[in-house]
C-alpha cells in the first residue's frame, strides 16, 4: 500500500517492525439471505473455516464476538449459525495481539505461543513478524460434521495388494450415515467399499496396484480416493492423492547394538537419502504462490536430491508442496512445530500445552497423512533436556510428555509412518572426531562450520561414523548481482560500513569476511566464499556417500535463503537460484547413481 518499504532491501525491514504493535482488521459483507435460504434442515449450520489464522485475535459478526483464535498451525471452524440470526451482515477478523520471544534465542521452556518462530528473527532472517489470514478461509454451510478430519492412510501387503483405510473419528458423523470409499483412476472405479453405518474406520482393497517410486526410478503412480458420505438430504466428498509403497527403516551394517534404524528402503531397495532441510521461501509466506513453491521443490529435484525435511521452527507447507512432492517422488521428512531456543530447549510438559500439541500433531496427520511422499514425523528441531550439563546437551527422549502425546496421536491416525521425538535424536547431538568409533553417532547435526584447514575438515569426514547426517553446513556467499539488486553491496562502502549492513541478517556467518586477505576485494572474495562452501560440502557429501549403506542420508542446512543474505548456509539464494555449492553437489550426486547404474545386480 505504499505506507512502509520493501523489507528485502538493505535493512529496511526494520520501517515495517511497527505493524506487528498494531490492532488489525479483516471484513466482508457476507450474503446474509443467501447463506440462510441454504439452511436445507434443521441441524444445518454456518460456519467459517480457515486454513490458517497466523496471530491471535476475535471474529465477529457485526458487533458480536464469535470466536476467539491463537493457534496458526491449526485449521479452525466457527459456529456463527446463532450470531447471524441476531442480525448482523459483516464478518471481521480482528488480529490483537502478536507473541513476543519467539525468536532464536531465548527460552523453549517459556513458549506458550502456536506461531511460526522463524520470522522473530534466526540466523538467515531478520525479524519480520507476519499477521493475518494466510491460507484458505471459507464459509460452508450444512451439517455439523466435517470430512477434512478424515485420516486416510495406504498399505500394501507381501502379495503386493494395496488397501487404503480411513479413520473417521474425528468427523462426527452421524451413525446413521451412509459412508462409501472408492479408488479411482483415468479408467474408472478400482475399487469400491459402501457401508450403512458411520464406524469409526472403513477400507478398501485394491489388487496389486503399481507403486509409487523415489526419484529417479521411475514415474510416479498417483491414485484418486474418494471419500462420499450422505446423510439425510446432505451428502459431502473428500478427494486425496495417494500412492501405495512400502517403506522401512532398516539397521545400517554395523550399527551400534541399540541404535535406531536410518537406512531407509522403499519398496525393498536402500537408498541413501540426499536432501535439504526446507524452510519458508519468504517471512510473508502468506503471499508466496503455489508455483513459486513447486518451482522451488522441482529445483531440488533437479539438482539430484530426494528428500526435504520440513523443519521445525515454521508450519507445515502448504498442500502444493506435498503434492508436488509425491507427483516427483520426493520422500519428506515432516517436523511438528517446535524448535530450541539456545538458552533451553525443552518444552513445557504441563497438562495444557501438552494437550495443544496434541491437536496439533492431530491437525497435521489429517491433512498430510495420506501423502505418498511422507516418510517421517518429528516431534521438533534441536530439543534437549533442561538438565543436561552442557548446551546443545542431550536429545529428548519419547518420555517428554508433549512428544508422547504426538507420537500417540501419529501412530493412530497416520498408521506405519516413523515416528522420532527430536532430531538429532543422539545419542549425541554432534559427531566428535575425538569420539568417533564408540558408537555414540547417530542421527546428528552439524557441523555448521569449521575453522580449520580443508585437509583437516576431510580427516574429519574420513573418520565419521554417523548413522545419519540430518543437518551439514558451511557457510558461503551470494553473489554479488543478487547483493547489489537488494542494497547490500553499495559500491562506496568500506569493509566497516558492509559490514554493518550484512550483520542484518548475515551476523552469524561473517567471521571469514572478517579474517579476510585484505589484498582480495570484496567482490573478489564472495567468489572464493562460494567456491569454498562447494569445495567443502562436495567433500563431505563424497565421503559420506562412499560410507552407504552404513550411513543413510545427508541433508543439508539449508537449502534456500528465506531472506537475501549475504553469506549463509543455503545451497539456493532467495531468488531460487543455485550456488556453485548446489551445482557441486549435483556433479557428485550424478556420479553416485551413475555408479550405482554400473554395478552388476
Amino acid at each position: 500500500a505504499g505506507i512502509a518499504p520493501s523489507p528485502y532491501r538493505g535493512t529496511d525491514s526494520r520501517a515495517s517492525e511497527w505493524i506487528e504493535n498494531r490492532h488489525w482488521t479483516f471484513e466482508r459483507t457476507i450474503p446474509v439471505s443467501t447463506l440462510k435460504d441454504r439452511l436445507t434442515d434443521s441441524d444445518d449450520r454456518i460456519v467459517l473455516e480457515a486454513d490458517m489464522l497466523d496471530g491471535e485475535g476475535v471474529i465477529l459478526i457485526g458487533e458480536t464476538v464469535v470466536g476467539e483464535f491463537a493457534d496458526a498451525f491449526i485449521r479452525q471452524r466457527f459456529d456463527i449459525t446463532g450470531a447471524i440470526d441476531r442480525g448482523g451482515d459483516t464478518l471481521t477478523l480482528v488480529f490483537t495481539r502478536v507473541p513476543d520471544a519467539l525468536g532464536q534465542n531465548g527460552w523453549t521452556s517459556r513458549i506458550r505461543d502456536w506461531k511460526p518462530r522463524f520470522s522473530f528473527g534466526w540466523d538467515w532472517t531478520p525479524r519480520l513478524v507476519q499477521l493475518g489470514v494466510a491460507e484458505g478461509i471459507r464459509l460452508r454451510v450444512g451439517p455439523d460434521w466435517r470430512l477434512d478430519a478424515a485420516a486416510l492412510s495406504t498399505a500394501l501387503d507381501d502379495d503386493g495388494d494395496g488397501s487404503v483405510e480411513v479413520d473417521l473419528s474425528r468427523c462426527g458423523l452421524p451413525a446413521e450415515a451412509e459412508v462409501e470409499l472408492s479408488v479411482v483412476d483415468g479408467s474408472g472405479r478400482l475399487a469400491a467399499t459402501a457401508s450403512t453405518t458411520a464406524a469409526d474406520r472403513c477400507a478398501v482393497a485394491l489388487v496389486r496396484p503399481e507403486r509409487w517410486q523415489v526419484r529417479p526410478a521411475g514415474d510416479q503412480r498417483l491414485y484418486t480416493v474418494r471419500l462420499d458420505v450422505r446423510h439425510g438430504g446432505s451428502s459431502r466428498s473428500l478427494v486425496r492423492r495417494v500412492g501405495f509403497r512400502t517403506l522401512e527403516w532398516r539397521s545400517a551394517p554395523g550399527a551400534p547394538s541399540g541404535a535406531a534404524p536410518w537406512l531407509c528402503a522403499v519398496n525393498g531397495v536402500e537408498i541413501f537419502l540426499a536432501g535439504v532441510n526446507w524452510v519458508p521461501l519468504r517471512p510473508d509466506h502468506a503471499d508466496v504462490t503455489d508455483d513459486e513453491v513447486r518451482a522451488r521443490v522441482r529445483t531440488y529435484r533437479d539438482l539430484g536430491f530426494n528428500a526435504i525435511r520440513v523443519w521445525g521452527g515454521a508450519a507445515a507447507e502448504r498442500a502444493a508442496f506435498y503434492d508436488e512432492c509425491d507427483r516427483l517422488g520426493m520422500l519428506v521428512w515432516q517436523d511438528l512445530p517446535l524448535s530450541s531456543s539456545g538458552l533451553d530447549n525443552e518444552p513445557p510438559a504441563d497438562d495444557a500445552i501438552v494437550g495443544e500439541f496434541r491437536r496439533i500433531a492431530g491437525d497435521y496427520a489429517t491433512r498430510l497423512g495420506h501423502h505418498a511422499s511422507l516418510a517421517l514425523w518429528c516431534g521438533g528441531n534441536e530439543l534437549t533436556r533442561v538438565t543436561a550439563p552442557a548446551v546443545p546437551g542431550a536429545p529428548l527422549s519419547i518420555g517428554h510428555p508433549a512428544l508422547a502425546a504426538a507420537g500417540a496421536v501419529l501412530a493412530q491416525l497416520a498408521p506405519g509412518t516413523r515416528y522420532v521425538p527430536t532430531t538429532p535424536s543422539g545419542p549425541r547431538f554432534e559427531a566428535s572426531a575425538a569420539e568417533f568409533g564408540l558408537g555414540l553417532h547417530h542421527d546428528v547435526h552439524g557441523p555448521w562450520e569449521f575453522g580449520g584447514t580443508e585437509e583437516e575438515w576431510d580427516a574429519y569426514w574420513a573418520g565419521d561414523d554417523a548413522l545419519f547426517r540430518s543437518e551439514v553446513g558451511v557457510a558461503g556467499a551470494s553473489a554479488a548481482d543478487l547483493l547489489a539488486e537488494f542494497g547490500l553491496l553499495p559500491s562506496d562502502a568500506d569493509d566497516e560500513q558492509l559490514r554493518a549492513l550484512w550483520t542484518h541478517s548475515s551476523g552469524w556467518w561473517l567471521a571469514a569476511f572478517d579474517a579476510r586477505d585484505r589484498s582480495l576485494s570484496v567482490r573478489d572474495w564472495l567468489v572464493t566464499s562460494a567456491e569454498r562452501q562447494a569445495r567443502m560440502l562436495g567433500v563431505a557429501l563424497l565421503r559420506t556417500l562412499t560410507r552407504f549403506p552404513a550411513v543413510g542420508g545427508f541433508l543439508l542446512w539449508m537449502g534456500h535463503d528465506t531472506f537475501p543474505c549475504a553469506v549463509s548456509l543455503s545451497i539456493v539464494d532467495v531468488r531460487g537460484r543455485p550456488k556453485p555449492a548446489a551445482r557441486e553437489l549435483a556433479r557428485i550426486l550424478d556420479l553416485h547413481r551413475a555408479a550405482l547404474s554400473s554395478e552388476p545386480r
